[in-house]
């Protein structure tokens, strides 16, 4: 008998932990209500399906749709979607063009960003994180390395925003909505994927419109696909993880004492923060034959949901794993996922992650929450406060 998760329940969408907890102990599935995809929340156990793609394929993300959202189609293609071998020439074209050298070069960039957004909070004594910082720092970034210009970025943002919800479980899904995003989407992408084509500029939409491997290019909607992992992935991954790690932080004012102290302790504050409330808490993926895990059998088509969240919370390989530590060795966490799919846009969180939470934690004094509750977004896939009010005196 497997376990229950339902993950629209208040209680579970305000702590999900105890739950993730109770599904470990009991089975080596668990059924995640209320669409009965089986759900895998066992350290070692999402490590296997992680790394067998020929087992637990991509299409698992589509595979999900007729329960989930029907209307999903409407959206544009997702990377995530794609499987070995055609999965493996797109990554390594995406590899090619967000290269570490170019995160890293964008670095004095994302700083002079983050000064601009900090100078407007200068003498305040109380501020809401996401629109302030959290938000608007990584939709810039995403748009200038696109190269979108800025009379676009509120369009870019509410594109990102429809698509990313789009995803929830349990949410109400505005079809018509989403449909004119997507077309919008398509049609100002559409032109400036041309333009680039014509005129290549220094951006990274450039980069990906001509870069080759083996002497291939990639299509138009695969193209589409990389832009639109990069508008979600590149705005919701790098604002949960500032505010969850605020959130903790002012939970642990001890830590935060320390890391304020210390700003050298950000790298590590960073991948704790990972561990301990990561952003994305599953993935999707489909058997595609029958496969026995720990003696329980997943029927092949069925929808797999590796818990990522819960893998990071796992005793058996973090040990204490519901203390939050900057000192822990975090070596193993999978809060970007593992092996051929390990999240592509990982190095430039972390970086707009410790960038922000540098320029916030040097320049405020006596940092608290306004508020003791936390209201978490509904959402079961993108875990993040819906909004952070923080009191500080802002240097």
């Amino acid at each position: 008998m497997f376990a229950e998760l339902d993950v629209t329940s208040p209680e579970f969408i305000r702590h999900p932990y105890p739950s993730y907890a109770r599904a470990r102990r009991a089975s080596p599935l668990c059924r995640i209500q209320p669409n009965q995809f089986l759900g895998v929340s066992r350290y070692h156990d999402v490590v296997r399906v992680l790394h067998d793609s020929k087992r637990f394929s991509n299409s698992g993300y589509t595979a999900s749709r007729p329960a989930q959202r029907q209307d999903l189609d409407i959206m544009p293609p997702m990377l995530v979607e794609l499987d070995p071998p055609r999965h493996g020439k797109v990554r390594a074209l995406i590899v090619r063009a967000l290269s570490p050298r170019t995160v890293a070069e964008f670095e004095p960039r994302l700083r002079k960003i983050t000064d601009e957004l900090m100078a407007s909070l200068h003498g305040e004594s109380e501020f809401e994180l996401l629109s302030a910082l959290a938000i608007p720092l990584p939709m810039i970034v995403i748009a200038e390395l696109l190269g979108v210009g800025s009379e676009r970025r509120d369009d870019f943002r509410r594109w990102a925003d429809d698509f990313a919800g789009a995803q929830a479980i349990g949410a109400a899904l505005e079809t018509e909505k989403l449909q004119r995003s997507t077309q919008e989407f398509y049609h100002y992408f559409g032109e400036r994927m041309e333009e680039r084509r014509r005129e290549p500029r220094g951006d990274l939409l450039s980069q990906l419109v001509h870069a080759e491997v083996d002497g291939e290019r990639l299509s138009a909607e695969e193209l589409l696909s990389v832009v639109t992992a990069l508008l979600i992935g590149g705005n919701e991954t790098t604002t949960s993880l500032v505010a969850n790690t605020i959130v903790t932080l002012t939970d642990h004012p001890e830590q935060l004492a320390e890391v304020q102290e210390n700003l050298a302790l950000i790298p590590a504050l960073v991948e704790e923060a990972l561990r301990f409330e990561p952003p994305a808490h599953c993935i999707f993926r489909q058997a595609t034959t029958d496969v026995e895990l720990e003696g329980a059998v997943i029927p092949r088509g069925t929808v797999v949901l590796p818990l990522l969240a819960s893998a990071n919370r796992d005793e058996s390989q973090f040990p204490d794993p519901d203390r939050f530590d900057i000192h822990r060795d975090t070596k193993g966490h999978l809060a970007f996922g593992l092996d051929i799919h390990f999240c592509l846009g990982a190095a430039l969180a972390r970086m707009e992650g410790r960038v922000m939470l540098e320029a916030l934690l040097s320049r405020t004094k006596n940092l608290k929450r306004a508020e003791r509750d936390v209201a978490w977004t509904p959402s079961f896939f993108i875990r993040a406060p819906q909004k952070l009010v923080l009191r500080a005196q802002v240097d």
